[in-house]
Order: C-alpha cells, then structure tokens, then sequence
C-alpha cells in the first residue's frame, strides 16, 4: 500500500498537469487561429489601400506626363 501511495500520487499529479496543459494548448491554438485571421484581413485591407494608391499614382504621372507636353507644345508656338 505505501508503494502505491509513493507512486500513483506523483503520477496522477503528472497525469492531471498533462491533462490541464494539453486544453491550455488547444485554447492557445484557437487563439492563434482567430489572431491569425484577423491580421489577413488587416493585411488584405492595406494591400487594398496601397493599390488604389498605386492607381492614383498612375492617374497622376499620366497627367503630368500631358501636361508636360502640352505645356512643350506651347512654348515651340
């Protein structure tokens, strides 16, 4: 009987910590996950950002660019 004292106490302890630490895990995970969603989205929302951006850019080198030769046009008259 003291064998069994001296060894099942520990071990159900061991077993009861595993047992805790394994759902602190899975919670963890779903944690990750749910982070992990959200910074996609914020991620595909700046990528959006930056290709309107991007486009607006175009616009404005592209006017630019007739202006220029307008204003090229003008000064050859």
């Amino acid at each position: 009987m003291h064998d069994v004292i001296i060894v099942g106490v520990p071990l159900i302890a061991i077993l009861a910590g595993i047992l805790f630490s394994r759902s602190d895990v899975k919670d963890l995970r779903t944690e990750i996950g749910s982070l992990r969603s959200e910074m996609n989205t914020r991620f595909n929302k700046v990528e959006d950002h930056l290709g309107r951006i991007d486009a607006d850019l175009r616009q404005f080198y592209h006017l630019t660019g007739k202006l220029e030769a307008r204003m090229d046009s003008l000064e050859k008259r």
